[in-house]
């Protein structure tokens, strides 16, 4: 235990004492020129580095330029870093950072090999909060090839609560997969508040259609 500890000491201080010598003060990594620094990090051979700045960098509140030079930053890692665990984490923080930009970067990660990165470019796009990121995910819902993927999907659109996000799942209510169908029906009741709509496709599009016209409704259940 205790060499352990003089190690971590002797590492403290070898760190501290190369930021001064720099000049530079100690977090500095997550300065302007900082970020410039990570941007050339991002080939290091060590993959837990990469992955852990990339975590890191979704946690910060960013302005400005900053905050453009960090989606740049992942935005190369998840268009070209050669580790999946490393995509995976910036596609999670540019779902953080939010904004178009992050909807674009994580739109153009949806034809990754990994399936792993296909799902968290499927949360990063929910996380993002932008109704643009509805029309990839609708697509990623309907056409992946992985079943993760797609619940995945299901899961980011019941972020939203556009028409084009609850259409998409309602179609998905029809899935060839309990899986898919099952994710689907979860997000739909997350997005609308229901609680006791059956998953089905008939039911929720009644539902929906009361919630719209309540007046409708109110006719109906007189007549009754």
């Amino acid at each position: 235990m205790r060499p352990l500890l003089v190690a971590l000491l002797v590492g403290m201080v070898a760190v501290l004492a190369g930021c001064r010598t720099a000049g530079r003060p100690l977090f500095d990594l997550f300065s302007g020129d900082g970020v410039s620094r990570l941007a050339a990090q991002a080939e290091s051979p060590d993959p837990d580095l990469r992955r852990g700045a990339a975590l890191a960098l979704g946690h910060r509140r960013l302005k400005g330029k900053q905050a453009e030079d960090v989606r740049e930053l992942l935005a190369i890692l998840l268009r070209q870093d050669a580790e999946a665990l490393v995509r995976s984490a910036a596609a999670v923080s540019l779902g953080r950072l939010g904004g178009e930009p992050s909807v674009a970067a994580l739109t153009a990660g949806r034809s990754d090999a990994s399936e792993l990165v296909r799902a968290d470019v499927c949360r990063g796009l929910g996380m993002t909060g932008v109704s643009s990121a509805v029309a990839p995910l609708a697509g990623l819902l309907t056409q992946d090839a992985s079943v993760d993927v797609r619940c995945a999907a299901a899961r980011a659109l019941g972020e939203f609560t556009e028409a084009e996000a609850r259409q998409a799942l309602l179609e998905a209510l029809d899935a060839d997969r309990m899986a898919v169908r099952t994710a689907a029906w979860r997000a739909l009741c997350q997005s609308t508040g229901a609680k006791r709509v059956p998953p089905e496709r008939a039911a929720w599009e009644k539902w929906l259609a009361d919630q719209e016209n309540p007046q409708q409704k109110r006719r109906r259940f007189f007549f009754w």
